[in-house]
């Protein structure tokens, strides 16, 4: 079961409107028979902030977001569409509230499989939320 933080992103991704590349595609870990393009994304790391006697509700979250695709523009244009969601997102991040989204890195790569290659674009976020 994910959590708050990563069903947060999934319906800010998976419910963007009008619908990105990927449409629902959006999976914390990629099927074994994908369908592109898709996003697979995960939470890297959080750290919760602390006063000296208690947890003060704010964490830093990095997550990770890969956009996937057959074609090296596919790939790109996709991170567009997530880039331009999240980057400076701040509000609802379903049951949580982002306070502010900063798109920390960007990574292009790609991937050999006999004829197929995959393309992606690796993205990471750094949201500040309240999160106990």
């Amino acid at each position: 079961m994910s959590s708050a933080l990563e069903k947060g992103l999934y319906s800010l991704i998976a419910g963007k409107s009008p619908q990105t590349a990927a449409q629902t595609r959006v999976y914390p870990r990629v099927p074994q028979e994908p369908i592109y393009p898709l996003c697979r994304y995960q939470r890297v790391s959080v750290t919760r902030q602390q006063s000296l006697d208690s947890n003060v509700g704010v964490a830093q979250a990095v997550l990770q977001v890969d956009c996937m695709a057959t074609s090296y523009s596919d790939a790109k244009a996709l991170a567009d569409e997530i880039r331009s969601t999240l980057h400076g997102y701040s509000g609802a991040w379903g049951t949580l509230t982002a306070h502010n989204t900063v798109l920390e890195m960007e990574i292009d790569t790609d991937e050999q499989e006999g004829d197929r290659v995959t393309h992606w674009v690796t993205q990471r976020y750094r949201v500040y939320t309240n999160m106990d």
